[in-house]
């Protein structure tokens, strides 16, 4: 796993992962590798130089600031005649996560990028002509790719589909999936699973994003995005320290961690005499 620092990247509003290599020697010039999440975007600097400002003269203090302490945020707050939407907690990442991946599942996708705005999940999905083209199994026909699929044709994804521009002159599509909505699919994707038979399938998208959920949700941090990648996961958090930080998975740690966590939850039942 890589760790990196987080930033908003100004060209795209996504996140810019950076990291400073540290070298051996207490070299004064250190070189900084940067790379954007969504639009490849690199920030204009090499490398920085180390050093020491000195104050040409001495600063004044500022008076103490006082913080006015706000309510938290509750499940809806109402303000005048509306209502808020409801907000996300770290607890409900991982079902969250896993109701989505479900329904991503449909669109077979082999990248996207997630964002979690705090009262919903945005999901920008590339032009299907762009992820299709270099996919050698959309290269086979319609009725082959029906077979594999077991004969059935996708069902329609539950999120509210929305246009949106690319940085560059693509376009692409991006799906909302509101508080309220996840709960209604959530409630749809339990029934179902309960008419089925078998164990959960590690290795599937929903699992693995709800894993992402889980590390999030244990750490008590914000999650701020999701990068998936075929070959690398990248997660974007907020510690509790206000610092936003990247994590850089390859799906088969994020497998490791799944079984752990899959484990645990195992043994929670068995030592639970509610189960």
């Amino acid at each position: 796993m890589s760790k990196y620092r987080a930033r908003l990247c100004p060209k795209c509003d996504f996140f810019i992962g950076f990291a400073i290599t540290q070298h051996r020697t207490h070299a004064i010039e250190a070189s900084l590798t940067n790379f954007c999440l969504n639009c490849n975007y690199k920030l204009p600097v090499l490398s920085i130089i180390r050093g020491v400002r000195k104050l040409s003269r001495p600063t004044l203090r500022r008076s103490k600031l006082r913080l006015v302490c706000a309510a938290p945020p509750s499940a809806g707050i109402v303000v005048g005649t509306k209502t808020m939407e409801a907000r996300i907690s770290p607890s409900d990442y991982a079902r969250h996560l896993r109701a989505i991946g479900q329904d991503l599942e449909n669109l077979h996708l082999r990248a996207f990028n997630l964002e979690c705005t705090g009262s919903a999940y945005l999901v920008w999905v590339r032009s299907e002509e762009q992820s299709e083209s270099n996919n050698p199994l959309f290269r086979i026909s319609r009725n082959r790719l029906q077979k594999l699929w077991r004969n059935k044709i996708p069902a329609r994804v539950l999120g509210q589909e929305e246009p949106y521009k690319l940085p560059s002159a693509e376009t692409g599509r991006r799906l909302r999936y509101s508080v309220a909505e996840l709960d209604r699919i959530e409630r749809e994707q339990r029934a179902r699973r309960r008419q089925q038979s078998g164990t959960a399938d590690g290795h599937s998208l929903s699992q693995l994003l709800r894993t992402i959920g889980d590390l999030a949700g244990q750490k008590n941090e914000r999650l701020l995005g999701v990068s998936w990648q075929e070959l690398s996961v990248s997660m974007v958090v907020e510690t509790p320290e206000g610092r936003k930080e990247i994590d850089v998975f390859r799906p088969d740690n994020l497998y490791d961690q799944w079984v752990r966590m899959y484990l645990r939850r195992d043994n929670l039942a068995f030592s639970d005499p509610s189960f």
